[in-house]
């Protein structure tokens, strides 16, 4: 637990320093203005993945724990809602807390009372929802890109090795992307 905190803290100080709890600057990355945010953390994603398929290729980490969700039409209407609400405000979840320590304290409690809304009426509405079957329309079930895990299908038959290739061409793309792919209004 101390771990996970000490990480959560260290993650925060990483978001604030890269400029994610500016929402100015989440909306520039999400406007394709700037892309130094979306640079960093294209090269987190990879790195992470990279880490963890060569951790797991030689047998240093069991990913037999982590949890796929099943991909169905709830999930994929759920990451709407959030991709239009993230869009609109240029906070998520992680940057909230960051933006309430940069000193934008109501901005970033507004967005966390309002995710928090969200998932008060996604839970009182749920029972009725599922009750119409939507949730099994275009159940893919439990499925990853790589095959990290026994028994569970798998886009491609590549083993651990796959996440950590993967991983390398996020860093490399994130290298290679410009620093703004569109120019800003003036």
């Amino acid at each position: 637990m101390v771990v996970a905190i000490l990480l959560g803290i260290f993650f925060g100080f990483a978001l604030y320093f890269v400029g994610a709890g500016n929402n100015a600057t989440v909306l520039d990355m999400l406007r394709l203005r700037n892309m130094r945010l979306g640079k960093i953390i294209f090269f987190a994603i990879g790195l992470a993945a990279f880490l963890a398929g060569l951790a797991a290729s030689l047998g240093l980490l069991s990913i037999d724990h982590f949890k796929i969700k099943p991909l169905h039409a709830g999930v994929i209407i759920g990451a709407l809602i959030f991709g239009v609400g993230f869009g609109l405000i240029g906070r998520c979840p992680g940057t909230c807390p960051v933006a309430m320590g940069a000193g934008t304290i109501r901005r970033g409690l507004v967005a966390i009372l309002g995710g928090l809304l969200g998932a008060l009426c996604y839970s009182l509405v749920y029972g009725s929802i599922a009750a119409t079957g939507l949730f099994e329309q275009l159940n893919a079930g439990a499925i990853t890109l790589f095959q990290v895990k026994d028994g569970l299908p798998s886009l491609l038959a590549i083993p651990h090795w796959g996440l950590a290739l993967m991983g390398g061409l996020f860093m490399g793309a994130a290298y290679l992307m410009p620093m703004e792919i569109r120019k800003p209004r003036r």
